[in-house]
């Protein structure tokens, strides 16, 4: 098999030429197999996939069209689209960002470059958070999202639970921008507020002290040292969404000390952590003494993933 590479071309430039004959334009599963090939010698993990996913987004397509019809031959445009999206794949940059879109608890969520992509492991938090309210929760459960980034955890929590007021923070003003946006297409706008800020500072009076029933957050929770052995793809979303200071653990601390002003007794917090922060956030919180002793609750992949901690009655 003779391997072809994808030729270099600047964004609009196949818009500015005379426009090529239909039959020098490529097919489908030309398209395929040659982006397949770039993706695969830049080092894609799953480079025929993101192949297809990139093809179908440029043809609006369901990806099962691309095998029904491979020899549907490209227009100039869609083939100059094509170009520049797969070049940027090979430049590693998240699918994701390519699309504008990624599945968070079977939910479609608006993504852009400058926010963090939701990813298959923080379902484990909307699991704990709905598995912690289906124990004995007040009806409607006050709900407050930290560093909520799409407002997919936000969200799925608003769906899942239709009485839910949810409270949504992040400081990042293009990430409440697309929340919003996603709270809309999902219909629960009118149940999500969405303020900008820093944690709890975000709140200014919005959550009554010592009534929240509920806080959940994935905070940034990478080592600052560790950042520049991330894999190529996370190196293109937001430092600020993923440095946790020098131990990984900025963030939970500044969360968990605050706390108790909000969460009223018998109240939880979740936090999501690393695979190995596991038994130091737990030590913080115990230290803390707002909270009973922790739980941790581990991702399908069997990884620690969650800590969940109940507020103490008698604090």
């Amino acid at each position: 098999m003779i391997r072809v590479r994808l030729p270099q071309v600047p964004e609009g430039f196949l818009g500015r030429v005379a426009p090529l004959p239909a039959r020098l334009c490529p097919t489908v599963e030309d398209c395929l197999a040659s982006g397949t090939l770039l993706l695969d010698g830049a080092g894609a993990g799953s480079a025929r996939l993101d192949a297809e996913c990139v093809l179908a987004h440029v043809l609006g397509w369901p990806r099962w069209r691309l095998v029904a019809d491979p020899r549907r031959r490209l227009t100039q445009e869609e083939f100059g689209r094509y170009l520049t999206l797969i070049q940027r794949r090979e430049w590693r940059e998240p699918l994701a960002y390519l699309v504008g879109r990624r599945e968070f608890w079977s939910l479609d969520f608006a993504v852009s470059p400058g926010v963090l992509i939701p990813r298959p492991e923080t379902e484990t938090l909307v699991e704990a958070a709905l598995a912690v309210l289906g124990e004995a929760h007040p009806q409607p459960p006050l709900i407050v999202d930290l560093c909520t980034g799409t407002g997919a955890i936000a969200i799925a929590l608003a769906r899942e639970i239709p009485g839910a007021t949810v409270i949504a923070t992040d400081i990042s003003r293009r990430a409440i921008r697309i929340a919003r946006a996603n709270a809309e297409t999902h219909g629960v706008a009118d149940r999500v507020t969405f303020l900008r800020g820093d944690l709890w500072r975000a709140l200014n009076g919005h959550a009554p002290a010592g009534r929240v029933d509920l806080v959940v957050c994935n905070p940034p929770y990478i080592p600052s040292g560790a950042l520049s052995t991330l894999m190529p793809e996370v190196q293109w979303e937001p430092r600020r969404a993923l440095d946790g200071g020098p131990d990984g653990l900025r963030f939970h601390r500044e969360i968990i000390a605050a706390a108790p002003r909000y969460v009223r007794a018998e109240g939880c917090l979740l936090l999501e952590i690393g695979a190995d922060q596991a038994g130091a956030v737990c030590r913080v919180l115990e230290a803390g003494g707002g909270f009973e002793a922790p739980r941790v609750l581990r991702d399908l992949a069997g990884y620690d993933r969650v800590v969940v901690a109940r507020r103490r009655r008698d604090n």
